[in-house]
């Protein structure tokens, strides 16, 4: 992991995204963030609030120097309901001031992943999106059906580059270590995972990003992960049409292969499924980006398992084979279900 600088995108705003499920501890995590910035810096809050009662922006405002540029969208979920207000709303805070950067408290109810999009494509001139920080509680993970069948809490869990255990100060035993796990375990991978107490979040967290390719991982663990469909996450920062790549390898027969593709790249569906749904692969999985949505490919004996995704960091994929491959020549077709015409 490293750290982006402002060097990497000097006129537009670092901005980041909170998210977490309703009292995961979001306005408190800010109200740290904010007395931790670099005292020579200037932030600004938009806080997106489900009802329309603004109690999280007074909370804010009450325990924050007066000069901070805060604003609030009530009413609804800012991706659906409330998006023709967004673009005034950033106007109002972020003009005729210096803002060094943009923290968004998401709705605990909301669609953070619609959010994200939303500013990639209708202010990209202005924003630079940073690592999106997720928080969930010791009471989220064990609410019964909150993790497996929780749409809103999955969505959040997915689009989250840092996710953290807040309040871990109230974890019973045995939860912190559950949650590492579980966390993990996630596919695809975070680029940080720890535990925190009244939420604070640590700055340099917030422009965390993967960088160096590296190699998988050795013959043993290739053949103890096959089954499980998972590989160590990769490091890597891919450029649009250049992917980076990772091999592992041979173990047990087996041999795997991964990618690791820009943002804005954009697959074709039709021409990907082709790809994906060929016999030679033992295993699969992956995330992408294609021009209607992104989507998550699980592929295994059983069938592929199609889904609409959150992840938006990049797209991404892992395969096995039982047969020796020309990794080179699947790149090159990888490469070929890319969207031309975007």
């Amino acid at each position: 992991m490293t750290l982006t600088t402002p060097m990497d995108s000097a006129a537009r705003i670092p901005t980041n995204l909170l998210t977490g499920f309703l009292g995961a501890g979001k306005t408190t995590s800010i109200l740290h963030l904010l007395s931790a910035k670099p005292a020579n810096e200037q932030w600004a809050v938009l806080v997106n609030e489900f009802g329309d009662v603004g109690i999280d922006q007074a909370l804010i405002e009450g325990d924050s120097p007066e000069d901070l540029a805060i604003q609030e969208v009530g009413g609804g979920c800012f991706c659906c309901t409330t998006a023709m207000n967004l673009p005034v709303v950033l106007h109002l805070l972020l003009s005729g001031r210096k803002v060094d950067r943009l923290l968004i408290e998401t709705s605990g109810l909301g669609h953070p992943a619609g959010i994200l999009d939303l500013l990639r494509q209708d202010h990209a001139d202005k924003l630079e999106p940073r690592a999106t920080v997720g928080l969930v509680t010791p009471s989220d993970l064990r609410s019964p059906g909150m993790v497996d069948e929780n749409l809103i809490f999955r969505q959040q869990v997915e689009l989250a580059d840092v996710l953290l255990l807040n309040q871990v100060d109230r974890a019973k035993p045995g939860e912190e270590e559950a949650f590492r796990l579980w966390a993990g375990g996630l596919f695809p991978a975070k680029v940080h995972v720890d535990a925190i107490e009244r939420g604070r979040i640590e700055p340099a967290w917030l422009d965390l990003v993967v960088e160096r390719p590296h190699r998988l991982v050795g013959f043993r663990q290739v053949a103890d992960v096959v089954g499980q469909g998972v590989l160590p996450k990769p490091e890597a920062r891919p450029e649009p049409c250049k992917p980076v790549r990772f091999a592992s390898p041979q173990a047990g027969g087996m041999w795997a292969c991964g990618w690791v593709f820009h943002a804005e790249d954009r697959f074709d569906e039709g021409s990907l499924l082709q790809l994906l749904g060929q016999s030679r692969w033992v295993r699969l999985k992956g995330v992408f980006h294609t021009v209607d949505c992104w989507m998550s490919v699980n592929r295994s004996a059983g069938g592929m398992d199609l889904r609409e995704s959150c992840h938006r960091r990049d797209s991404r994929l892992e395969i096995f084979a039982a047969d020796e491959m020309d990794w080179a020549w699947v790149e090159r077709e990888l490469l070929g279900c890319l969207d031309r015409f975007d």
